[in-house]
């Protein structure tokens, strides 16, 4: 029983992170297309600087949540 209740809330907090990472990437605004041939402003360079920095935590939380995937289904054999 208890390892139905884990598996459960395992699965419930799987479906909770990928809703939350779906809606952060997908819901947010889009990049609006800089015309060509002008330098981009620091306000620009600093939005881009920020925006790959956003990607790569959501690499690094996409990276631990497979990891806990497959750390699920080792130990508890899913």
């Amino acid at each position: 029983m208890e390892k139905l209740i884990a598996q459960l809330l395992f699965l419930i907090g799987l479906v909770a992170w990928l809703g939350w990472v779906l809606t952060r990437r997908y819901m947010g605004p889009d990049v609006e297309s800089a015309e060509k041939g002008d330098p981009p402003s620091d306000a620009q360079l600093r939005w881009y600087i920020r925006s790959i920095r956003q990607d790569m935590a959501m690499m690094s939380v996409t990276n631990f949540a497979i990891l806990l995937v497959l750390v699920f289904a080792l130990v508890l054999k899913f």
